[in-house]
C-alpha cells in the first residue's frame, strides 16, 4: 500500500501538547476576564448560510471566504465573529435584554496569503455592548476597559490607541470635503505604513492646499489641543466631547495604559465614532484587538436600529507573537499536578490512590509504562510539577514523599495530607 506524506495545510496551525496548554490557559483567562464583566457566552455556527454572511460583504472580503455548496445549500465558513452577531440579534431581539452584552471565543476562516500573525484557520475572540435604539458612551470607555483587563491578565504589556472618527468626519466637513471622505481617511489609515511625506502627498492629490489642516488636526496627540482647536463642526465638537468622557470613565476606572492617537482609524466603514487598538510595546505596528462604535449592527438584517460597541482580538496571533518574544512558559504538556510512579507490586495502589486526589480536585496520573528510571525520565519530560513515588514501604507506613520538580524539595506526610502539600 502506498503511503501518504502526512502534512498541515499551509496557513492552519497545529500545536504541541505543551503549546496547546499554554494556548487553552491564555483563552481560559480571557474568558475569566470576560464573564467578570458580566458578558454572557455566545457559540455560533462555523457554517452559515452564505446569503446571510455575506450580506454586507464586498472587495477583498469575497476574495477570501472559504464558500461551499452542498445540494441547494450555499454556504460560507464564518470569516469575523461580527455579521454571526447581527444575525442572532436579529433573530432573538424579543428574547434578550438590552444592552445585550455578550462574548464570543472560536474560529474563524479567511483564505488570504499567510504571513506572520496571520493565518487562514485562527480563534477570534469578539466581545460586545448592543442597545436597542441608543447606547450610553460609558459603553465605549467599559468595552475599552475589558480589553485592558485581558492584557492585565495575560501579564502582556500592551498600550491601547483611542480616537474617535467623529473628529476627522467634523474637519473634512468644514473643510468642504466631505465628497472625499472615504478616500482621504482610507489614506490616512495607511499613515504608519506609508510613512508621513508619502501619505501627506497622496492626500494633497485628493484635498490640495487644504492638507496642512487636515494634518494639523491629524498629529494633535493631546485632548487639550483638540479641545482648543477652533472648529465649529458639529461632529468635530461631538467627537471631542465623546472622548473626553470616554477618558474621564478610563481615570475613574484606574485603566492606565490607555493614548489619544488620531492615527487609530480602523478601515471598516461601519465604525461611526470612538475607535481604539491594542498594541503590543515590542510590535508598535501590529494590531492585538481593537474595535469602536457602530451605529447599526443589524441594518442588513432588521428595521430596528441597534447601536453597539465592540472589540475582536486574535487570539491566535496573540499567541504566535508571545512565542516569539520568549513570553510564554511550556515547561509543561500537560495538566497534571503529581505523577504518582509505582515501585514494585504497588501499581493498583496508585491507581486507588489517584482517584481519591482526583475526587478532590487534584489532576494526577499514574506513570507505569516501561521501567522505573522510563518513568522518572517521563516525569522529567513532560514537566508534571510533582511525583510521589510508591513503594511497598510507602503503602506498609502510609507516609509519602512529595518531591517537587523544581526545588528538589521532598516533603514527608500521610496519604490525606497530600492535598495540602499541593
Amino acid at each position: 500500500m502506498q503511503t501518504i506524506k502526512p502534512r498541515t495545510m499551509s496557513g492552519f496551525l497545529e500545536l504541541l501538547p505543551k503549546e496547546q496548554k499554554v494556548f487553552n490557559d491564555m483563552k481560559e483567562r480571557i474568558e475569566n476576564v470576560l464573564r467578570l464583566h458580566g458578558l454572557a457566552c455566545l457559540d455560533t455556527p462555523v457554517l452559515e448560510l452564505s446569503s446571510v454572511l455575506l450580506a454586507k460583504a464586498g472587495g477583498e472580503t469575497e476574495k477570501q471566504i472559504f464558500r461551499l455548496i452542498k445540494g441547494d445549500t450555499d454556504m460560507t465558513m464564518r470569516f469575523d465573529l461580527t455579521v454571526p452577531l447581527a444575525k442572532y440579534v436579529s433573530i432573538y431581539k424579543n428574547e434578550l435584554t438590552f444592552p445585550f452584552r455578550r462574548y464570543q471565543i472560536g474560529k474563524v476562516y479567511r483564505g488570504e496569503r499567510p504571513q506572520k500573525g496571520r493565518l487562514r484557520e485562527f480563534y477570534q475572540c469578539d466581545a460586545d455592548i448592543i442597545g436597542d435604539g441608543e447606547l450610553s458612551i460609558d459603553a465605549d470607555a467599559e468595552v475599552i476597559s475589558i480589553l485592558s483587563g485581558i492584557y492585565k491578565a495575560l501579564n502582556v504589556d500592551a498600550e491601547i490607541l483611542v480616537s474617535n472618527r467623529k473628529i476627522l468626519f467634523g474637519v473634512l466637513k468644514e473643510l468642504n470635503l466631505s465628497d472625499k471622505q472615504s478616500e482621504i481617511l482610507n489614506l490616512l489609515d495607511k499613515y504608519e505604513k506609508m510613512g508621513k511625506e508619502a501619505c501627506f502627498n497622496e492626500v494633497q492629490v485628493l484635498a490640495g492646499n487644504k492638507t496642512s489642516q487636515i494634518f494639523k488636526v491629524f498629529e494633535i496627540k493631546t485632548l487639550q489641543e483638540l479641545k482648543e482647536c477652533n472648529l465649529q463642526d458639529e461632529n468635530f465638537k461631538e467627537g471631542v466631547k465623546e472622548l473626553e468622557e470616554v477618558f474621564e470613565l478610563l481615570n475613574v476606572m484606574n485603566v492606565k495604559n490607555v493614548k489619544l492617537d488620531l492615527n487609530i482609524i480602523r478601515g471598516l466603514d461601519y465604525y461611526t465614532g470612538t475607535v481604539f487598538e491594542g498594541r503590543l510595546k515590542e510590535f508598535p505596528s501590529i494590531s492585538v484587538g481593537g474595535g469602536g462604535r457602530y451605529e447599526n449592527l443589524t441594518g442588513y438584517f432588521s428595521s430596528s436600529k441597534m447601536p453597539g460597541v465592540g472589540f475582536g482580538m486574535g487570539l491566535t496571533r496573540l499567541f504566535v507573537l508571545l512565542k516569539e518574544l520568549n513570553k510564554l512558559d511550556f515547561s509543561s504538556e500537560n495538566y497534571s499536578r503529581v505523577a504518582l510512579i509505582p515501585l514494585g507490586d504497588t501499581k493498583n495502589y496508585c491507581f486507588t490512590l489517584a482517584s481519591t486526589l482526583r475526587d478532590k480536585g487534584i489532576s494526577c496520573e499514574v506513570l507505569y509504562e516501561k521501567s522505573f528510571k522510563s518513568r522518572m525520565n517521563m516525569a522529567n519530560k513532560t514537566g508534571v510539577p510533582n511525583i510521589i513515588v510508591v513503594g511497598e514501604d510507602e503503602v506498609q507506613s502510609g507516609i509519602f514523599g512529595v518531591k517537587n520538580m523544581k526545588t528538589g524539595e521532598t516533603v514527608k506526610v500521610t496519604a490525606d495530607k497530600i492535598e495540602e502539600v499541593l
